[in-house]
């Protein structure tokens, strides 16, 4: 089963991932949560992160290369990757490049993932990947992402990430905060991931007359969160128990570790 999360960058879909994850595994389920990037963090105040940002390009460069001559699911992965961001083109062309390279690894992932027994949570899933492509791009419509999200791999449930917009604007300031200068070069800027909020508003419109299995959670607070990730593993259980899978395994998968 693949669990998906959207939300705005800074809504904390990473920390509830691993919380759902952790609740889970308590549970008797088998439950693992799919490798994310997370940005470089500077080290010190005289670190503007040369040495990461040529490190990531090189390390980039050699991991798309290694997944477009030995792809597991042949051109497939290649061309979808490809087609999605054509369809909705960031602005700027280091945004581009750092998408496409991150939907590509996330599809080798993806259908690991199809495969894999038990729970596989992405904190950053297809739905998220449109999400981010229309807010880098600045002018895609419903329209636009309801195309998007009609060609790309359904997870069994989509669960969407809300957070009050101010926690949110102190989140992402803080992260700036710590990220090295040269590593904000492949992030968007403050202005767009706010204005991120719009689109997966859009989106979750799309979503809950869809017809996919669908939720929306709120983790503003300790008492909120809990009651999130409990509404969302009743919902895992209830989806389990109606494909007959619903019994605990007593055993917990370690997490994916990406395509490296």
């Amino acid at each position: 089963m693949i669990i998906e999360l959207f939300g705005p960058p800074g809504s904390g879909k990473t920390t509830f991932a691993h919380a759902l994850a952790k609740r889970l595994c308590e549970n008797g389920y088998r439950a693992e949560v799919a490798r994310s990037y997370q940005p470089a963090q500077r080290s010190g105040t005289l670190d503007f992160g040369v040495f990461l940002f040529v490190r990531r390009i090189v390390s980039a460069t050699f991991s798309t290369m290694k997944l477009i001559c030995f792809p597991r699911n042949g051109i497939e992965d290649l061309s979808k990757s490809l087609l999605m961001v054509r369809a909705i083109p960031p602005k700027k062309a280091i945004w581009r490049a750092r998408i496409w390279q991150h939907l590509l690894k996330m599809s080798c992932v993806w259908d690991q993932a199809k495969l894999a027994e038990g729970i596989v949570i992405f904190d950053e899933g297809y739905v998220q990947a449109i999400g981010s492509l229309a807010s880098l791009n600045g002018a895609a419509g419903k329209a636009a992402l309801a195309t998007a999200l009609n060609n790309v791999p359904v997870a069994d449930i989509t669960v969407r990430v809300v957070v009050p917009r101010p926690i949110v604007a102190t989140r992402l300031r803080q992260r700036m905060e710590r990220e090295p200068p040269a590593e904000r070069l492949f992030e968007a800027d403050f202005d767009v991931n706010m204005g991120s909020f719009g689109v997966f508003k859009k989106i979750s419109e799309l979503l809950s007359v869809s017809g996919r299995d669908f939720i929306s959670v709120g983790i503003s607070s300790g008492p909120t969160t809990m009651k999130s990730i409990q509404d969302v593993e009743r919902k895992i259980v209830a989806k389990l128990t109606e494909s007959g899978g619903g019994s605990p395994s007593g055993t917990s998968a370690r997490a994916m570790d990406g395509a490296n």
